[in-house]
């Protein structure tokens, strides 16, 4: 690791980023404890300071991804890849948005933890738990589940161990480091579609790199709310959508029901009564979220048809027989 650290860590003048090559060996002393704790602290230090390079991430991620264990199926969804470290602010829409979109026909797959530094923020897999699911425990729930209620959720400890077996000391180091960029783009689903969002939109060019590099084909990416796949409910979102740019406005969303921080009980009763065709405040941006879902996915690229089908989906009881389904399968699991 000292090799490394006399690459990048020599100073402004004299410092270096490492190869793409040098990268991944870096990180994978990490991973496999060649790496000391102040040598390992050190190195993610000079990464924040001098910012990470494409071809440094490229090699972060490439480590990881070894150590996947991927969910083999022909099923394509599109994986929700967003913070792990969730959020703290706002208001999450995506636990009811993810059935609607899979009641409008598409396939949906999302992975994550818990207790993530920099934010330690709540993560939408959190608020399904107090909607009545289960977090599933073994990989066959989460194929299962994404067979027959449209969406799976794959945790870290489940599908890369390595990595998860590092987040103590992510915990301890108390910042961000750079997993918190590649570990969403992990597509542990052997997915060809993402759908990411980001708080600062020079990052939406590193996006759509390291997720060629990962497998991904078709990409969205937008600066967006807390860093999730929700759009602003107070001001346009401007959407990549691989060479095409969409922007979305939040009509009829009445941003102070969305743009506040509420107990995650309270967040899974608002879900519920979404889906039961109970709410009438936070409908729309649940549509609207979806809406764009089902854009990512690829059943329409045409937002107007998007929300429609959404629509159609929620009245229709699909949304909500999509969510039973979910909820009893990670019971039984």
């Amino acid at each position: 690791m000292i090799e490394y650290l006399k690459i990048i860590g020599i100073g402004k003048k004299g410092a270096k980023d490492l190869t793409l090559n040098q990268a991944y060996e870096a990180e994978k002393m990490i991973l496999d404890g060649r790496a000391t704790d102040i040598q390992t602290g050190a190195f993610w230090s000079v990464i924040r300071y001098k910012y990470a390079s494409i071809e440094e991430l490229k090699g972060f991620l490439k480590a990881n991804m070894e150590n996947n264990d991927f969910i083999e199926t022909g099923i394509k969804p599109l994986d929700i890849a967003i913070n792990y470290d969730g959020k703290n602010r706002t208001v999450h829409i995506l636990p009811a948005s993810i059935f609607i979109a899979s009641g409008a026909g598409a396939y949906i797959s999302g992975h994550g933890s818990e207790d993530v530094p920099a934010k330690y923020g709540i993560p939408y897999h959190k608020i399904l738990e107090f909607m009545g699911c289960k977090t599933p425990e073994n990989k066959d729930t989460v194929l299962k589940t994404l067979e027959n209620a449209g969406f799976g959720f794959y945790h870290q400890r489940l599908f890369n161990k390595k990595l998860y077996s590092i987040l103590p000391k992510r915990r301890e180091f108390g910042l961000r480091t750079y997993h918190n960029t590649i570990e969403r783009m992990l597509n542990p689903f052997r997915t060809d579609k993402v759908i990411t969002g980001v708080s600062h939109p020079p990052y939406i060019f590193k996006y759509f790199e390291i997720g060629r590099f990962a497998g991904f084909k078709r990409i969205t990416a937008f600066k967006s709310l807390e860093g999730g796949v929700e759009p602003f409910p107070n001001h346009e979102t401007k959407i990549s959508l691989n060479d095409k740019s969409i922007v979305v406005y939040p009509e009829g969303i009445v941003k102070e029901f969305i743009l506040r921080k509420i107990p995650p009980e309270e967040n899974a009763k608002i879900c519920l009564s979404i889906l039961k065709n109970e709410d009438r405040k936070y409908t729309n941006f649940a549509l609207l979220t979806s809406g764009i879902l089902l854009m990512a996915y690829g059943i329409t690229e045409n937002l107007d048809e998007a929300v429609s089908l959404s629509e159609e989906s929620l009245r229709s009881g699909k949304a909500y027989e999509k969510f039973k389904i979910y909820a009893q399968i990670t019971g039984e699991g």
